[in-house]
Protein backbone atom coordinates (compact mmCIF):
# COMPACT_ATOMS: atom_id res chain seq x y z
CA UNK A 1 0.00 0.00 0.00
CA UNK A 2 1.45 3.70 -1.11
CA UNK A 3 2.54 5.54 2.11
CA UNK A 4 0.48 8.64 2.98
CA UNK A 5 0.72 11.24 5.50
CA UNK A 6 4.07 12.72 3.37
CA UNK A 7 2.32 15.21 0.95
CA UNK A 8 1.89 18.47 1.25
CA UNK A 9 -1.19 19.83 -0.69
CA UNK A 10 1.02 22.29 -2.35
CA UNK A 11 3.06 19.74 -3.99
CA UNK A 12 0.20 17.27 -5.20
CA UNK A 13 0.63 17.58 -8.57
CA UNK A 14 4.46 17.74 -8.55
CA UNK A 15 3.79 14.07 -6.13
CA UNK A 16 1.37 13.24 -8.89
CA UNK A 17 3.43 13.25 -11.90
CA UNK A 18 6.87 11.82 -9.86
CA UNK A 19 4.43 8.47 -9.01
CA UNK A 20 3.57 8.23 -12.37
CA UNK A 21 6.59 8.29 -14.05
CA UNK A 22 7.69 5.86 -11.78
CA UNK A 23 4.67 3.32 -12.21
CA UNK A 24 5.28 3.60 -15.86
CA UNK A 25 9.21 3.30 -15.52
CA UNK A 26 8.68 -0.16 -13.97
CA UNK A 27 5.99 -1.31 -16.38
CA UNK A 28 8.92 -0.53 -19.32
CA UNK A 29 11.60 -1.71 -16.97
CA UNK A 30 9.81 -5.28 -16.80
CA UNK A 31 8.86 -5.33 -20.37
CA UNK A 32 12.19 -4.74 -22.14
CA UNK A 33 14.12 -6.27 -19.09
CA UNK A 34 12.37 -8.52 -17.39
CA UNK A 35 11.59 -8.98 -13.33
CA UNK A 36 15.43 -9.50 -12.20
CA UNK A 37 16.32 -6.69 -13.53
CA UNK A 38 13.91 -4.26 -12.27
CA UNK A 39 15.69 -3.28 -9.51
CA UNK A 40 14.89 0.20 -8.11
CA UNK A 41 17.85 1.47 -9.22
CA UNK A 42 17.31 0.22 -12.63
CA UNK A 43 13.40 2.40 -12.61
CA UNK A 44 14.34 5.12 -10.92
CA UNK A 45 17.31 5.10 -13.75
CA UNK A 46 14.55 5.15 -16.45
CA UNK A 47 12.03 7.72 -14.81
CA UNK A 48 14.75 10.15 -13.94
CA UNK A 49 15.14 10.22 -9.94
CA UNK A 50 16.63 9.03 -6.85
CA UNK A 51 16.27 5.50 -5.78
CA UNK A 52 14.90 6.55 -2.80
CA UNK A 53 11.79 7.97 -4.30
CA UNK A 54 10.75 4.13 -5.06
CA UNK A 55 10.25 3.49 -1.45
CA UNK A 56 8.75 7.45 -0.66
CA UNK A 57 5.98 6.62 -2.47
CA UNK A 58 5.68 3.08 -2.71
CA UNK A 59 6.77 0.19 0.50
CA UNK A 60 8.70 -2.14 -1.61
CA UNK A 61 9.52 -2.37 -5.18
CA UNK A 62 7.64 -5.30 -5.87
CA UNK A 63 4.69 -3.11 -5.07
CA UNK A 64 5.34 -0.82 -7.34
CA UNK A 65 5.57 -3.22 -10.24
CA UNK A 66 2.59 -4.60 -9.31
CA UNK A 67 0.95 -1.02 -9.72
CA UNK A 68 2.90 -0.86 -12.83
CA UNK A 69 0.70 -4.43 -13.74
CA UNK A 70 -2.77 -2.93 -12.43
CA UNK A 71 -2.65 -0.08 -14.34
CA UNK A 72 -1.92 -1.59 -17.83
CA UNK A 73 -4.73 -4.19 -16.68
CA UNK A 74 -7.10 -1.59 -16.02
CA UNK A 75 -6.51 0.18 -19.42
CA UNK A 76 -6.27 -3.42 -21.79
CA UNK A 77 -9.17 -4.49 -19.53
CA UNK A 78 -11.40 -1.59 -20.47
CA UNK A 79 -10.78 -1.81 -23.88
CA UNK A 80 -11.63 -5.45 -24.53
CA UNK A 81 -15.20 -4.56 -22.22
CA UNK A 82 -15.49 -1.95 -24.76
CA UNK A 83 -14.35 -4.17 -27.66
CA UNK A 84 -16.74 -6.98 -26.24
CA UNK A 85 -20.00 -5.22 -25.08
CA UNK A 86 -22.17 -5.54 -28.26
CA UNK A 87 -20.80 -9.30 -29.48
CA UNK A 88 -23.08 -11.94 -29.95
CA UNK A 89 -21.96 -14.38 -31.99
CA UNK A 90 -18.69 -16.89 -31.71
CA UNK A 91 -17.50 -15.65 -35.12
CA UNK A 92 -17.99 -11.89 -33.66
CA UNK A 93 -15.89 -13.24 -30.57
CA UNK A 94 -12.58 -14.50 -32.49
CA UNK A 95 -12.97 -11.40 -34.55
CA UNK A 96 -12.62 -8.85 -32.01
CA UNK A 97 -10.36 -10.69 -29.54
CA UNK A 98 -8.35 -11.24 -32.65
CA UNK A 99 -7.91 -7.37 -33.45
CA UNK A 100 -7.27 -6.89 -29.04
CA UNK A 101 -4.78 -9.43 -29.54
CA UNK A 102 -2.59 -6.74 -31.56
CA UNK A 103 -2.74 -4.69 -29.24
CA UNK A 104 -1.73 -6.45 -26.16
CA UNK A 105 1.26 -7.68 -27.96
CA UNK A 106 2.08 -4.02 -28.94
CA UNK A 107 1.56 -2.58 -25.24
CA UNK A 108 3.42 -4.92 -23.37
CA UNK A 109 0.83 -6.01 -21.17
CA UNK A 110 1.11 -10.02 -21.42
CA UNK A 111 5.24 -9.65 -21.07
CA UNK A 112 5.06 -7.36 -18.10
CA UNK A 113 2.01 -10.24 -16.67
CA UNK A 114 4.39 -13.25 -17.11
CA UNK A 115 7.59 -11.77 -15.83
CA UNK A 116 5.89 -11.05 -12.30
CA UNK A 117 3.62 -14.34 -12.38
CA UNK A 118 6.78 -16.07 -12.96
CA UNK A 119 8.30 -14.62 -9.98
CA UNK A 120 5.50 -15.56 -7.33
CA UNK A 121 6.32 -19.06 -6.81
CA UNK A 122 8.91 -17.26 -3.81
CA UNK A 123 6.58 -15.07 -2.56
CA UNK A 124 2.97 -15.41 -1.49
CA UNK A 125 2.35 -11.82 -0.74
CA UNK A 126 3.34 -11.13 -4.36
CA UNK A 127 1.36 -14.06 -5.74
CA UNK A 128 -1.78 -12.93 -4.08
CA UNK A 129 -1.00 -9.59 -5.68
CA UNK A 130 -0.98 -11.04 -9.54
CA UNK A 131 -3.96 -13.13 -9.13
CA UNK A 132 -5.61 -10.18 -7.83
CA UNK A 133 -5.14 -8.82 -11.60
CA UNK A 134 -6.32 -11.91 -13.26
CA UNK A 135 -9.63 -12.20 -11.47
CA UNK A 136 -11.07 -9.20 -13.38
CA UNK A 137 -10.73 -10.89 -17.04
CA UNK A 138 -11.57 -14.63 -15.69
CA UNK A 139 -14.70 -12.97 -14.68
CA UNK A 140 -15.38 -10.41 -17.76
CA UNK A 141 -14.25 -14.23 -19.69
CA UNK A 142 -17.23 -15.93 -18.35
CA UNK A 143 -19.81 -13.20 -18.68
CA UNK A 144 -18.64 -13.36 -22.27
CA UNK A 145 -18.77 -17.11 -22.59
CA UNK A 146 -22.47 -17.30 -20.58
CA UNK A 147 -24.07 -14.72 -22.67
CA UNK A 148 -22.65 -16.18 -26.45
CA UNK A 149 -23.81 -19.89 -24.90
CA UNK A 150 -26.79 -19.17 -23.42
CA UNK A 151 -29.39 -18.89 -26.17
CA UNK A 152 -27.79 -22.02 -27.89
CA UNK A 153 -28.45 -23.82 -24.70
CA UNK A 154 -25.33 -25.35 -24.30
CA UNK A 155 -24.04 -22.91 -21.56
CA UNK A 156 -24.19 -25.38 -18.92
CA UNK A 157 -22.34 -27.98 -20.74
CA UNK A 158 -19.16 -27.08 -18.92
CA UNK A 159 -19.35 -24.60 -16.18
CA UNK A 160 -18.74 -21.20 -17.40
CA UNK A 161 -15.77 -20.83 -14.94
CA UNK A 162 -13.97 -23.58 -15.95
CA UNK A 163 -14.50 -23.34 -19.40
CA UNK A 164 -13.09 -18.95 -18.60
CA UNK A 165 -9.95 -20.81 -16.66
CA UNK A 166 -9.31 -22.50 -19.62
CA UNK A 167 -9.93 -19.72 -22.55
CA UNK A 168 -7.74 -16.83 -20.08
CA UNK A 169 -4.72 -19.81 -20.01
CA UNK A 170 -4.39 -20.95 -23.71
CA UNK A 171 -4.98 -16.89 -24.51
CA UNK A 172 -2.05 -16.12 -22.01
CA UNK A 173 -0.07 -18.99 -23.90
CA UNK A 174 -0.29 -17.89 -27.10
CA UNK A 175 0.17 -14.40 -26.64
CA UNK A 176 3.22 -15.49 -24.48
CA UNK A 177 4.69 -17.92 -27.50
CA UNK A 178 4.06 -14.61 -30.22
CA UNK A 179 5.77 -12.69 -28.07
CA UNK A 180 8.48 -14.86 -27.22
CA UNK A 181 8.84 -17.04 -30.52
CA UNK A 182 7.54 -14.10 -32.87
CA UNK A 183 5.53 -16.17 -34.52
CA UNK A 184 3.32 -13.46 -35.97
CA UNK A 185 2.83 -15.84 -38.80
CA UNK A 186 2.04 -18.80 -37.51
CA UNK A 187 -0.82 -17.12 -35.05
CA UNK A 188 -2.52 -15.28 -37.53
CA UNK A 189 -3.02 -19.13 -39.25
CA UNK A 190 -4.44 -20.12 -35.90
CA UNK A 191 -6.78 -17.76 -35.96
CA UNK A 192 -7.91 -17.85 -39.41
CA UNK A 193 -8.77 -21.50 -38.35
CA UNK A 194 -10.62 -20.74 -35.06
CA UNK A 195 -12.66 -18.50 -37.11
CA UNK A 196 -13.48 -21.10 -40.00
CA UNK A 197 -14.21 -23.69 -37.15
CA UNK A 198 -16.54 -21.21 -35.39
CA UNK A 199 -18.10 -20.31 -38.13
CA UNK A 200 -19.12 -23.84 -38.67
CA UNK A 201 -20.40 -24.03 -35.04
CA UNK A 202 -22.30 -21.34 -35.17
CA UNK A 203 -24.40 -22.45 -37.85
CA UNK A 204 -24.73 -25.80 -36.01
CA UNK A 205 -25.94 -24.20 -33.03
CA UNK A 206 -29.60 -23.24 -32.31
CA UNK A 207 -30.52 -19.92 -31.39
CA UNK A 208 -32.75 -18.49 -29.34
CA UNK A 209 -36.68 -18.21 -30.06
CA UNK A 210 -38.05 -14.88 -31.16
CA UNK A 211 -41.02 -14.03 -29.27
Amino acid sequence: MAKSGRRSAAGSAETGARREALVEAAFQTLRDDGFARASARAIAGRAGCNSALVFYYFDSVNELLVEALARSSREQLQRYEEALADVTGIDELVTSVRRRLQDDMASGHVRVLVELMGAVSSDERLRSAVLAQVKPWMALTERTIERILSPSGLGGLVPSNQAAFVVVALFLGVELLADVAGADETIDGLFDSAQQLMRLLGAMLPTEPTT
